[in-house]
């Protein structure tokens, strides 16, 4: 267990204060990593590592300067901060560098987000390689074309605890056990797919060895003797495994950051109906059981549940304090927490995993991976490399490769049809399955 005693961040504030600092703000970060990898069927190596960082925010004569260091005995500290407050009185004064308005900051009551699993303390070197362990076994020699397999176990602890100069105090504590299993297996020629496959979670029965390897070695057999696709118009699901790649663009288009450069493709577009009615995306901060909830942001600031999309309304930002004051507009909090994609449809009743998204769609191309590509955050214009399927009414037909999507980010999100029910828990956003429709294609 991660030790709470977090003294040696009032002493670090009392030691900013004394070197002339006006505000500061001192988060310190304790960690615990273990990991075990199995390499076709051997143990191949073993991770244990802890550590603990002093990240210090100084604010001095209109000022600002970010340091950290792990040397937290108080001789080597005092000395440390000192150094850093004469560097700061080098920087150019930034009149909106200052800690933000304490009313806007989260001051309690405590809620319990149920992070942290205590059964990850049970966790032995034996028990982390037996599951590695497992994993491997369950697929080695079970098949012909398998050429090798990689399994690692993997849990840690997280912990911290942030205040400033103005009262602000707030920590976090989160657990995460993860397996995960790599395949490589012989396909045409000198064709060597691979696939992956991962169980993840603050909880450790959310990471069951058991089938983990068996999904990776389907995931790479059900990419032999992949065919090209005529260019066109086609409608897509995309697997919630890789969901985030098209969720990216549009979180920094509402980010603070992204506005205050001029460089995003939603500028000035709050309250203006930019996406269709269908399409509704909340910021749920208090989902208890998530990685992503959280009770303040990196600033402190109170999050709140919002909704961020409202029927194809842009309806808010994320505006970090810094970025507000740059812009004089309200701080609301400096990034999503868990996204919350509203369903479409009347048939609510109905459960829509990755199954019940290919039927309901029919046909077109069902996307597991994206390969390279980007997105240009003033205009929404993307480019992406894709694998997946083919599949037609509602069942896979055969994988396809060498493929690319194009199109914008506006024009996408405005052919939602979709949203599935399957959203990767595992994941910060837990972004689920997503449907849309007359994606442009280029292929043979």
């Amino acid at each position: 267990m991660i030790p709470f005693d977090h003294s040696i961040v009032e002493t670090a504030l009392q030691m900013a204060r004394e070197a002339g600092a006006a505000q500061a703000r001192i988060a310190l970060e304790r960690s615990v990593e273990n990991s075990a990898t199995v390499l076709d069927g051997r143990l191949d190596k073993t991770l244990s590592a802890s550590g603990s960082t002093l990240f210090i925010q100084l604010y001095l004569d209109g000022r600002y300067g970010s340091f950290s260091t792990n040397r937290l005995e108080e001789s080597a500290l005092r000395e440390f901060i000192r150094h850093a407050a004469a560097a700061v009185r080098l920087i150019t004064p930034d009149p909106c560098r200052r800690l933000p308005d304490p009313a806007l900051c989260w001051k309690g009551p405590a809620r319990d987000l149920r992070q942290y699993d205590p059964a990850i303390e049970t966790l032995t070197p034996e028990a982390r390689r037996d599951k590695a362990l497992s994993a491997c076994r369950e697929i080695l020699g079970s098949h012909r074309r398998l050429l090798s397999v990689e399994t690692e176990w993997g849990d840690n602890i997280d912990y911290s605890y942030t205040a400033d100069s103005q009262g602000f105090a707030g920590e976090t504590l989160q657990s995460n056990h993860t397996i995960n299993a790599n395949v490589s297996i012989r396909g045409r020629g000198d064709e060597r797919p691979e696939a992956w496959w991962y169980e993840s979670g603050i909880r450790l029965d959310e990471a069951n060895p058991k089938g983990c390897g068996r999904k990776a070695l389907q995931r790479a057999l059900d990419q032999l003797h992949p065919r090209k696709l005529r260019s066109g118009r086609y409608d897509i699901v995309i697997d919630n495994m890789v969901a985030s790649k098209v969720v990216s663009p549009l979180i920094r288009a509402l980010s603070g950051g992204s506005l205050q450069q001029r460089s995003s493709f939603l500028m000035d577009r709050l309250g203006t109906q930019v996406f269709g009615e269908n399409f509704t995306l909340t910021d749920d901060p208090f989902v208890p059981g998530l990685p992503g909830s959280r009770l303040f942001d990196g600033d402190g600031l109170a999050t709140a549940r919002r909704e961020i999309i409202a029927r194809g309304v842009v309806n808010a930002y994320f505006i970090p304090h810094y970025y507000a004051l740059k812009m004089g507009i309200p701080a609301t909090v400096d990034a999503p927490s868990v996204l919350r994609f509203s369903r479409i449809g009347e048939n609510s009743e109905k459960v829509l995993n990755l199954p019940a998204l290919l039927e309901q769609t029919g046909q077109g191309i069902l996307i597991t991976d994206f390969n390279g590509g980007n997105c240009n955050p003033s205009t929404g214009d993307f480019s992406y490399g894709i694998r997946g399927f083919r599949f037609e009414k509602g069942r896979i037909v055969h994988p396809v490769r060498e493929m690319n999507i194009t199109g914008n980010m506006l024009e996408l999100w405005n052919h939602l049809t979709a949203v599935g029910d399957d959203p990767r828990t595992s994941s910060r956003w837990a972004v689920p399955s997503l449907a849309f429709e007359g994606v442009n294609f280029s292929g043979i």
